[in-house]
């Protein structure tokens, strides 16, 4: 009975389950902030294809909605035009939805053509 009390087999295993939740939360973290990354990018780049466009002669709402990839398209909230300066707003993509209300996390972005 001592030996086996004293047996360190299956202790890797129970060390590996007390660390498989942490991993997890640590991914999850990681990759929102990723996703938060890529929107942000997302938007900044759609302003400044409007802004290109608006100064153009163009139709800078559209061309913003048009850079934005498919799952940033579905949630714009604003697009503002004011001259050659434009302003794009999406709501942030969460990895777990529900989580948190979405509506009030937003990317915006805003650019304008040199004078």
């Amino acid at each position: 009975m001592k030996h086996r009390l004293l047996d360190e087999s299956g202790q890797a295993s129970a060390e590996l389950m007390g660390m498989v939740w942490w991993l997890v939360l640590v991914t999850v973290i990681v990759w929102q902030v990723a996703l938060a990354a890529w929107t942000y990018i997302q938007v900044s780049n759609a302003a400044r294809t409007a802004s290109r466009v608006e100064g153009r002669g163009g139709d800078g709402a559209k061309a913003a909605r048009n850079a934005l990839s498919d799952p940033l398209r579905t949630t714009v909230q604003k697009i503002k035009i004011e001259g050659e300066k434009v302003t794009v707003s999406v709501r942030m993509p969460l990895l777990i939805p529900g989580l948190i209300d979405s509506r009030k996390l937003t990317a915006t972005r805003c650019a304008e053509l040199p004078a």
